[in-house]
């Protein structure tokens, strides 16, 4: 195996897209599902559907190795400190790592997974230089060989000095920043300390995870949706690598885990499924956090790198994305108030319908 990605998963963060399109800062917290379809709708002139849609040609959210539309990125940036900045307050929290303006969900759904499962594995870093450590060995293979990467805290910045890549959902941090721009920089394989983000637009989140940890997978760990005769028995899979938590009692996930959907413009979904909003996104990443059993139900949980579920649903709106009813759970879930929150990025999709709508899944191990 090589570092080329056998998948190239990859969608921007459509809120954070819309405010560097727009010039303005956009309190998405503060909108209503119906709201927020709106802003969208209104920033990128085209309906809501449409934009998440990624056979529609004018759609700027997706991207494709060969695609009409190339991967934009900051033009001519300058590099500097993001004043006020702090490495991290040493949480490395799986829900600080927030997608920015780049379609590299995989890489940002595979961050946010290690620090859920797999915390210790997350560098803490002092400065003024930080090292970070890639992997690439065969994907069946002990840990070796680990590829350091040495970078500053400079970040690319564009005219107006804002930085639009991926940030921590906490304030002011910026380890996420820094993972992501290490990892680009270690796909230059110049090491340089100004590396090209365009090299990690799209990829493989199972080869991501592996990239950040070390750890390694295979066919075992590694699964396609429609190998499974139901979605009760992807749940089993998934349930078999989850522990209880105390009190109350959750499954979640021991193996840092990931999940990604179809690309409609080069496979064909199962019949009868569309992608048209922000909950259930064409060719996405999400971090998979483990299971949940809800009134005879059973649920995957997961996560959306985007920091948010999307516009939907919640506060009276019909959920856009025509999702059979019960789809999608609501109460808490381990550290989760209210898992129909639309502001935030956990969710619980019953196992049935994540069949349908997700291509595979997979995670890494020792």
């Amino acid at each position: 195996m090589t570092d080329e990605p056998s998948l190239s998963v990859g969608v921007r963060n459509p809120f954070v897209h819309a405010a560097h399109k727009s010039g303005k800062k956009i309190d998405w917290e503060k909108l209503n599902p119906g709201q927020k379809r709106q802003q969208l709708a209104e920033t990128f002139g085209k309906s809501y559907q449409e934009l998440f849609d990624p056979r529609n040609d004018s759609s700027s959210l997706f991207v494709q190795t060969g695609d009409i539309r190339p991967c934009k990125t900051v033009s001519y940036p300058t590099w500097a400190a993001v004043p006020g900045s702090k490495y991290t307050d040493k949480t490395r929290a799986y829900n600080d790592p927030v997608q920015g303006d780049l379609p590299d969900c995989y890489f940002i759904a595979a961050l946010s997974s290690i620090a859920f499962a797999a915390p210790n594995l997350i560098y803490d870093q002092t400065g003024p230089d930080y090292t970070y450590y890639f992997y690439n060995p065969p994907s069946g293979a002990p840990i070796k060989d680990p590829q350091p990467v040495t970078i500053t805290n400079k970040l690319p910045l564009d005219s107006t000095g804002t930085y639009r890549y991926s940030k921590s959902f906490t304030a002011g941090e910026i380890w996420v920043a820094m993972y992501e721009k290490a990892f680009a920089a270690w796909k230059k394989r110049s090491l340089g300390d100004t590396p090209d983000y365009s090299l990690i637009c799209t990829g493989d989140p199972v080869l991501a995870l592996m990239n950040i940890s070390g750890l390694k997978y295979d066919t075992t760990t590694t699964f396609s949706t429609q190998s499974f005769a139901n979605g009760d028995l992807i749940y089993d899979k998934i349930n078999l690598v989850c522990k209880n938590t105390l009190p109350p009692i959750y499954r979640i996930t021991q193996k840092a885990m990931v999940a990604y959907t179809y690309d409609p413009r080069i496979e064909t979904p199962p019949s009868g499924i569309t992608y048209e909003d922000a909950t259930i996104v064409a060719n996405h990443s999400y971090s998979v956090l483990g299971v949940l059993t809800l009134g005879g139900n059973k649920y995957i949980v997961m996560r959306n790198p985007w920091g948010q579920k999307g516009a939907g649903p919640g506060f009276g709106d019909p959920d856009p994305t025509k999702l059979p009813l019960g789809a999608l759970a609501s109460g808490a879930w381990y550290q989760v108030p209210e898992l129909s929150d639309p502001n935030d990025a956990v969710f619980a999709l019953k196992a049935d319908v994540f069949k349908k709508y997700f291509k595979g899944f997979g995670w890494v191990t020792q």
